[in-house]
């Protein structure tokens, strides 16, 4: 039997139970800073389907307090939406689940990859119902300071082609695959 992770409490949503937070599992074949190339554009592997629960669990994984982030009735009658307010964040679920773990931006589950910077805009609240599709572009690739960097612009849409958010994320990676499985297998 499985050791529990000391995460597993927050894994809650039917998303949650069928996403693989174990980011090791098929880095094969994910894109790798060599690879990718800039302009290149594609859609994301799935949607991801806005429900009460995805944005509930979210608020309260962040330690949301607020009650309009954490209590749905209360948010019904006060929310200027009539739902629950999502954490600002909320976005990156979203990507990371809807990236799945092959094709353009797969990169963003790269191990040892780090974080330097990431930009994210909010242009209207996501509504329970709406069907997210989430569209990647790689904006740039370059070397800094000689590490190797990538920036990805993933843009958000409902099902009516309705702009919802833009994310630009960037991370430093390894710069091959060679040094990816390094990595992964030290």
């Amino acid at each position: 039997m499985p050791v529990p992770s000391r995460l597993d409490r927050y894994v809650e949503t039917e998303k949650q139970k069928h996403f693989s937070r174990d980011f090791m599992i098929g880095w094969e074949r994910y894109e790798t800073w060599d690879e990718a190339t800039v302009g290149h554009s594609g859609p994301a592997q799935r949607t991801f389907e806005i429900t009460e629960e995805d944005i509930l669990d979210y608020n309260r994984a962040c330690g949301e307090t607020d009650p309009l982030m954490i209590d749905p009735a209360f948010a019904r009658q006060h929310s200027p939406t009539g739902e629950l307010l999502q954490h600002p964040v909320f976005v990156t679920t979203i990507a990371f689940y809807s990236l799945g773990e092959k094709g353009i931006g797969t990169w963003i589950r790269t191990p040892g990859a780090r974080n330097p910077q990431q930009r994210i805009e909010i242009v209207e609240p996501f509504r329970y119902g709406e069907i997210i599709s989430t569209t990647i572009t790689t904006a740039d690739k370059f070397t800094q300071r000689g590490k190797p960097y990538l920036q990805m612009l993933l843009d958000f849409r409902n099902e009516s082609s309705v702009l919802k958010a833009r994310w630009w994320c960037s991370l430093i990676l390894p710069a091959t695959r060679a040094d990816v499985s390094r990595f992964a297998n030290a």
